[in-house]
């Protein structure tokens, strides 16, 4: 007799796209690196992502910056822009 087993039903949300999961990052106040995306996301491609979310209107700032001889930008949104999203999120309930 072969028995199967069958997955519960779980109503999850679809997989978020490279650029909300990079978007999500910043709005918690964390700095991020390309390292950072890989290892967290697998995200290759930050400073595509970052190009896009700045396209899209979000002031992400950056910085260039040097470890063993190599160099990488490290990208946060600012308190003020944080505190104006946080702002205009709240008021419509909308989650960012």
């Amino acid at each position: 007799m072969t028995t199967t087993a069958t997955a519960p039903v779980i109503n999850e949300q679809a997989p978020k796209t490279q650029i909300e999961i990079v978007r999500a990052h910043l709005m918690t106040g964390a700095t991020i690196s390309i390292w950072e995306s890989i290892c967290l996301y697998q995200i290759t491609s930050l400073a595509q992502r970052v190009y896009d979310l700045r396209g899209a209107g979000l002031l992400i700032q950056s910085e260039m910056m040097k470890h063993n001889n190599k160099w990488f930008a490290v990208y946060w949104l600012d308190e003020q822009t944080l505190l104006e999203l946080e702002s205009k999120f709240s008021n419509t309930g909308v989650t960012p």
